[in-house]
């Protein structure tokens, strides 16, 4: 489902009744490789995403950047 070019987000998903929880799922599986708490994860929002606020989209991006062969 994608609408006016935006790919639905978790709280979009959990308004929708598509999802349980509107957290961070990146966040989370970060979290969770370190032994933290996942307790009081940051809303999954185009904005988290984008910002620095969402730690676990800088493993994604590291992933994809170093497997890209120049």
């Amino acid at each position: 489902m994608v609408v006016a070019g935006n790919t639905p987000t978790a709280s979009q998903l959990t308004k929708l009744g598509k999802t349980q929880s509107a957290g961070c799922r990146l966040c989370k599986i970060a979290r969770e490789a370190r032994g933290e708490s996942t307790d009081g994860l940051a809303a999954k929002t185009n904005g988290h995403i984008i910002s620095a606020g969402c730690k676990g989209i800088t493993i994604t991006v590291a992933a994809a950047y170093y497997s890209i062969r120049v």
